[in-house]
């Protein structure tokens, strides 16, 4: 028997017009109906489900939508360039949000088969029902011991790949893996590393200036090393990354090893299964007339790895000996997956979508400035009250510290610690405070406790603003889920997450004992389930923390804040964090988007910002001088990202810009993305389906 309504919505699909369709029912023999119906037709039970009536509410209406789907056979054809050659055990598989193509999970994507003995040419044939166009995304991946599928890398570009209904029929044509939307800003090639899920990540690392001391080798000797792990099944992936502008990026060791000289940088980076722990072999070789010789090894053996970060001092023995010749120091550093990492998704990476088109930010440092040591602003810094003054200076961005209490609250607050005193204790002079580090507090007992600040020769408290009321925007010490919801999504956020660094003379700023990764994880965690869906970068002094946030998802972007050379601050052991030029070589090792310079740097040589925005780096600048209109103006001329400064209120836009930036409905749908790329929501509300944006790039 002819279903005709599943016939008649069926053809609605080919959008022909109401009289013809009439007309050619009328002409059509019964067994083409009956090849919609008949297990035994083309379609059997399984692809007559695409032919289901979508829209009962309203049968009368004939329109594309008036069914599920129209079945139609796509062929997705793929080519491996760029130099992109596949280890023997990962494959290439497509990923979508068609049910067909994953829902963009990872292990519901299709794979692809191998087209050639090169492994570089790619195809898959598959039924989808499309009643609209659909996104898709190629990715590479493995799979471990357990059969889950280890991400590798993905196309990272903003919008996914696109089929439209008119394209439907058409032939297909080959899609270069990593290409797409040449024209589009955040378009072009552009390849994602894949976040932790099933892996975590040992860094061994050559960041400071001294490491390695050989009997007998001088100090400016030329060294090649080379690491290899000694386990018995081969599930290690090692890349190593060595610092030159625009050649920083990891990859994998050669045969000949990395060259290693003192005061040069270089990172090992070491992928291994969770629950697996191999010791590791680093040989040192010495180089003469282009021969390698063999000067000792040093071996790391699992026990010696603990924690979240720590310190290696290795004995290095000669080759085949065991006699002692020298000594290496190596810092490492461990990065886990965030936990529940498996509930983010292929749908978009904020790693680096910050467009070079985008006006220069203004961004309130601490909100309208720093309020503590100097009196630039009549605002608490870092509350609420001074981060909504921003918004009426017509700025687009804050930029808060945020830390964790000892039970792992993360709360804002700029310093590692503050003055306090008993509670029934009369306080003169500064002889009668004690200092604390937030680490040592509990959130609850932070809330309790006396505040005091010293202002040069002054003691001033402010414990009548450590209150736990959320309605009062001039509380001190809010938490950052607080911050989250007490302020606009149109009010972009710079949280620079704090972490204190070793100087260069050795001394620590402050202690730090609270577990590195938890720690991460946690302030993490609060801005996927209060923060996301709003314009947010993190940002830290601290390199390693910036590649972990950028190692752990692929929803937030972070840059790296620098003092450089200075003349002001003192100098980081870490000589990522020493250099303009260093920190924009970490930027392209760790692929995070770009970092903040203290303004010093480019005092009478303002086009040194061409270094980072020639390699679409973002750049934001920061410090006191920022403080005068006519040095502002001059950095926006040269299409800086951002501007961190004081006193807003006073040389800040109001006078010329509009509006603040993030105002606009579109980018709010756009930073809405972030939630359902986190898994932290399914959809956006009021968000419409993608479209590449062809803006012309600045660079």
């Amino acid at each position: 028997m002819c279903r005709s309504r599943v016939c008649l919505n069926v053809l609605k699909s080919i959008s022909i017009p109401h009289g013809l369709l009439l007309l050619q029912l009328l002409l059509l023999p019964l067994p083409f109906c009956g090849a919609f119906v008949n297990e035994t037709s083309v379609f059997g039970p399984e692809k007559l489900q695409a032919f289901k009536i979508f829209d009962d509410e309203q049968p009368s209406q004939i329109s594309g939508r008036s069914f599920i789907c129209v079945p139609l056979f796509r062929v997705f054809s793929l080519e491996l360039r760029h130099n992109i050659r596949l280890a023997g055990d990962e494959f290439v598989a497509v990923s979508g949000d068609h049910p067909t193509l994953g829902h963009w999970q990872l292990e519901k994507a299709l794979p692809l088969k191998e087209q050639d003995k090169a492994r570089t040419k790619w195809y898959l044939r598959v039924w989808i029902c499309a009643s609209q166009r659909f996104y898709y995304r190629y990715v590479i991946f493995s799979k471990n011991s357990q059969g889950k599928r280890v991400l590798r890398s993905w196309e990272g570009q903003r919008v996914a790949r696109m089929l439209q209904t008119y394209e439907i029929y058409r032939s297909p044509g080959v899609d270069i893996f990593g290409e797409a939307y040449p024209i589009s800003v955040g378009g072009g090639f552009y390849l994602e590393r894949g976040w932790l899920q099933y892996e975590y990540v040992i860094e061994l690392k050559f960041v400071w200036q001294d490491h390695i001391a050989i009997s007998g080798m001088a100090s400016n000797a030329k060294y090649r090393l080379i690491l290899t792990p000694l386990n018995l099944i081969d599930d290690t992936r090692i890349e190593v990354s060595r610092y030159a502008y625009n050649q920083s990026s990891f990859r994998a060791q050669n045969q000949r090893g990395v060259r290693y000289t003192q005061g040069s940088i270089v990172v090992f980076r070491i992928y291994q299964p969770l629950d697996t722990y191999n010791a590791l072999r680093l040989s040192i070789y010495q180089v003469s007339r282009d021969v390698q010789l063999v000067l000792g090894e040093a071996y790391m053996f699992p026990d010696q790895i603990k924690g979240s970060r720590g310190i290696l001092q290795l004995p290095i023995f000669a080759s085949l000996q065991n006699l002692a010749i020298g000594e290496i120091t190596l810092p490492y550093l461990v990065v886990q997956p965030m936990p529940k990492v498996e509930a983010g998704n292929l749908r978009a990476s904020f790693h680096h979508y910050w467009p070079d088109n985008w006006p220069t930010l203004d961004v309130g440092y601490r909100g309208l400035g720093a309020s503590y040591f100097q009196s630039s602003t009549s605002l608490t810094e870092n509350t609420i009250e001074s981060y909504l003054a921003v918004l009426k200076a017509k700025g687009d961005m804050v930029q808060l510290d945020v830390q964790l209490t000892k039970d792992y609250v993360p709360i804002v607050w700029h310093g590692f610690g503050f003055y306090t005193s008993d509670r029934d204790r009369s306080v003169r002079d500064r002889f009668d405070l004690r200092f604390v580090l937030i680490r040592e507090l509990t959130y609850s007992e932070l809330k309790a406790s006396r505040v005091f600040i010293l202002k040069r020769w002054t003691v001033q408290e402010y414990t009548n603003l450590n209150v736990k009321d959320v309605s009062q925007n001039r509380r001190i010490f809010p938490k950052l889920s607080e911050i989250y919801e007490a302020l606009p999504n149109t009010l972009g956020l710079l949280v620079e997450i704090k972490w204190p660094q070793i100087m260069a003379s050795g001394v620590p700023e402050s202690t730090q004992s609270l577990n590195k990764n938890t720690y991460v994880d946690r302030i993490l965690q609060t801005t996927i389930h209060h923060g996301c869906g709003r314009p947010l970068i993190f940002a830290s002094f601290d390199a390693d923390i910036c590649s972990m946030i950028r190692l752990k998802q692929h929803v937030f972007p972070v840059i790296l804040m620098s003092i450089g050379k200075s003349q002001i601050w003192d100098e980081y052991m870490d000589l990522r964090t020493q250099s303009f030029q260093q920190a924009v070589n970490f930027v392209q090792s760790a692929e995070i988007l770009g970092t903040a310079l203290h303004v010093e740097n480019f005092q009478n040589k303002h086009q040194l910002v061409n270094l980072a925005l020639d390699l679409q780096q973002a750049l934001f600048l920061w410090g006191n001088d920022l403080q005068d209109e006519h040095l502002l103006e001059q950095f926006r001329a040269l299409d800086v990202t951002g501007l961190i400064y004081d006193q807003m209120d006073r040389v800040g836009p109001s006078t010329w810009k509009r509006s603040e930036f993030f105002r606009a409905p579109q980018l709010m749908e756009l930073f809405g993305a972030q939630c359902v790329s986190s898994g932290n929501s399914t959809t956006i509300p009021g968000i419409k389906p993608a479209k590449p944006t062809i803006w012309p790039k600045l660079r």
